[in-house]
């Protein structure tokens, strides 16, 4: 009925299905690397696009309308606007879904590489 007080090795010890280290070494993880600095890089850049995309937006929506214009046209004018800039809002969030996807699929590319390499190296060879 007590439980085993669990020793300091297995309270601190991750459990993954797969080793990583096993799965290609050192060149791994420079790919492992270089694909995420590059992805970051790349959902860095569409953020600030659409933080500037939507102070944009806020800013359009402080601005006063001119005195003296037709009401209608005013509003038309408006609308307009401000669905050009939520298309470009959602495109900008597809695009790092889109980044998000691509970089988790090319992180599984690269270890099941990294896992292939490394079953071959461990294959005993035979003498030809």
């Amino acid at each position: 009925m007590l439980d085993k007080p669990q020793t300091e090795s297995q309270t601190s010890e991750v459990q993954f299905p797969f080793k990583i280290v096993d799965a290609g070494g050192a060149a791994l993880f420079t790919k492992l690397n270089e694909l995420m600095v590059k992805t970051t890089r790349a959902i860095w850049e569409s953020e600030t696009e659409l933080l500037r995309l939507e102070t944009e937006q806020v800013t359009k929506c402080f601005t006063p309308a001119r005195i003296g214009e037709d009401p209608a046209t005013t509003i038309t004018d408006l609308t307009d606007q401000l669905q050009q800039r939520t298309d470009s809002m959602i495109t900008q969030m597809r695009r790092i879904n889109d980044l998000t996807r691509e970089c988790g699929w090319q992180l599984i590319a690269l270890y099941a590489e990294g896992l292939q390499q490394a079953a071959k190296s461990a294959s005993p060879r035979s003498p030809d």
